[in-house]
């Protein structure tokens, strides 16, 4: 499923298309671009948009899905740290 988001692009526009053929995607959003921006991007940038927005998508996805290994470890320093009593700056 590739997704392209209008907004992500710099423009003040909330159009938002999904589709499974990237071909398709493509050239509905390169005629979303000459019909209420007008302006023109190669097939070939339009292209470049697609990719560029989904990778960043499946990166945002892969980040979300990943444990946060940090919390114990941190937790375990800032008990060692920060004691009652003591002073606890440099």
């Amino acid at each position: 499923m590739y997704k392209i988001i209008c907004k992500d692009l710099g423009f003040d526009c909330n159009f938002t298309m999904k589709n499974n053929d990237r071909e398709t995607l493509a050239t509905n959003f390169g005629d979303h671009l000459q019909v209420d921006h007008k302006q023109f991007y190669p097939k070939k940038d339009v292209f470049d948009f697609i990719d560029n927005q989904n990778s960043k998508q499946n990166n945002l996805e892969s980040i979300k899905n990943k444990k946060l290994s940090c919390v114990d470890s941190c937790e375990s320093f800032r008990l060692e740290k920060w004691q009652i009593g003591h002073r606890n700056f440099p």
